[in-house]
């Protein structure tokens, strides 16, 4: 009865937040390359960077869930990425990976833009990737030990390289969000 009632709360949720973000097959170029922002400071690019923000914000007060959006699934092929962390939220432009761990991690992912499909996505351990503020100036990120950031960042990168995380496994390995315990139970699993 308690899974009974967590999937109808899950459908729920998914339903009134859909049209926040676009969802898998309803734009084509959620699968293709977004490209790079060549004029931090125009008017374009400050209203993706607020609408991500606002998006963001509404999300997570909407479901208590959200960490990253990249501007392609608001409709913008625009490498930007706006990421909830740690009260905050930090906007990343043009993002380039410049090294990765070699040690591989499964850890299971939601998107906004595939809810309510669980995707146990492996992916580099770490990341260090360069990338623009929001005042254009040069930003590394190179924190190995925040598994969940390294993560979110991997997730919100790859939006801009056309990819989604159910991509990234296998269709027989994806899951129904529809379990409570689900995610307070999940471990990284080395692989």
């Amino acid at each position: 009865m308690i899974a009974t009632k967590y999937k109808r709360k899950v459908f729920e949720e998914a339903s009134f937040t859909s049209h926040l973000t676009y969802q898998i097959g309803e734009l084509n170029s959620l699968r293709e390359k977004s490209e790079p922002v060549k004029e931090i400071e125009s008017s374009q690019t400050k209203l993706v960077i607020s609408k991500l923000r606002k998006t963001l914000k509404e999300y997570r007060k909407l479901t208590g869930k959200g960490r990253g959006i990249a501007a392609i699934q608001i409709g913008y092929a625009l490498r930007i990425a706006a990421i909830f962390e740690e009260k905050e939220i930090l906007v990343i432009i043009n993002p380039r990976i410049i090294n990765r761990s070699k040690k591989l991690l499964r850890f299971p992912e939601i998107c906004m833009s595939a809810n309510p499909i669980i995707a146990p996505v492996v992916r580099p351990s770490f990341i260090e990737f360069e990338y623009l503020n929001e005042k254009g100036e040069k930003v590394v990120w190179s924190e190995k030990e925040n598994k969940i950031m390294n993560r979110v960042f991997q997730h919100e990168i790859d939006h801009m390289e056309g990819i989604i995380n159910i991509d990234l496994v296998p269709s027989k390995d994806l899951i129904l969000n529809s379990d409570p315990k689900f995610f307070k139970e999940a471990k990284f699993e080395e692989v």
